[in-house]
């Protein structure tokens, strides 16, 4: 089956940590429905990362440190669609001290996607999208929400920042909504995955049973980005398959 057609022609899409995973996925589906892309990653050159970047703008982006969030949110431009796949990654170089000022801070909306957002709100407030601009956060807000409240609280400070941006922003025309996924690497990746085990079960179906992908959870953010998803905001959609276990989302 085809997947759904979008047409995302002269619009502005702004992917946090499209480099990789799940937010280059996002990216190259963007591109494909005509959207002008700009990923982020935290490298200095696009050439240090194995995925094809060369078809997007390219952003060095820290979401740990104040002045690259405040360049970014600068130099980025028109903004129609702002997608947030970047993980929560604290410098290995950093101290106790330091990684509880970075916690301190996130938990604070200093740091982090949040604050991103926030940087981003007006020129997400001057887009012509049906609906108004449209920000998309995935799984990856959840790790974020860790740092700020840890990990037993993290999925519900998920849904409740979802919401609460959308009721904050929706006077602005700006919709806010989230993708949560249950994600799961093959064993032969060298990488494990994110696995967010709140956002529905883990299936365990043998190998001929559907397996969900990447795609699926892309073509989700591309929905609520849509203007078929004009007058939905503040939802998180849960990602994790048909049938009662859900399905198994790998790379």
């Amino acid at each position: 089956m085809a997947n759904p057609s979008y047409d995302f022609t002269h619009r502005r899409v702004l992917v946090v940590g499209g480099t990789r995973g799940l937010g280059n996925t996002i990216a190259r589906r963007f591109a494909r429905a005509g959207a002008s892309v700009t990923v982020t990653g935290t490298q200095s050159l696009r050439s240090a990362y194995d995925a094809r970047l060369q078809d997007y703008d390219y952003q060095r982006l820290d979401l740990t440190n104040h002045d690259s969030i405040v360049r970014v949110a600068e130099q980025v431009g028109p903004v129609d669609i702002l997608v947030n796949a970047a993980g929560a990654r604290v410098p290995h170089t950093a101290d106790a001290q330091e990684q509880e000022f970075v916690s301190h801070s996130v938990r604070l909306g200093l740091l982090g996607p949040t604050q991103l957002a926030h940087r981003l709100r007006h020129r997400l407030a001057e887009s012509q999208m049906r609906g108004g601009g449209a920000v998309i956060s995935t799984h990856h807000l959840r790790r974020w929400c860790e740092m700020a409240v840890g990990g037993a609280n993290a999925h519900t400070e998920m849904l409740n920042t979802t919401s609460r941006l959308a009721a904050a922003w929706g006077s602005n025309g700006i919709r806010v909504n989230a993708v949560a996924s249950t994600v799961v690497v093959p064993r032969q990746a060298p990488q494990r995955g994110d696995l967010d085990k709140e956002s529905g079960p883990v299936l365990t179906r043998t190998r001929t049973q559907r397996t969900g992908t990447l795609h699926d959870v892309a073509e989700a953010a591309l929905f609520l980005a849509s203007s078929g998803a004009a007058f939905i905001t503040g939802q998180t959609l849960m990602v994790n398959g048909s049938g009662a276990g859900g399905a198994r989302i790998a790379h």
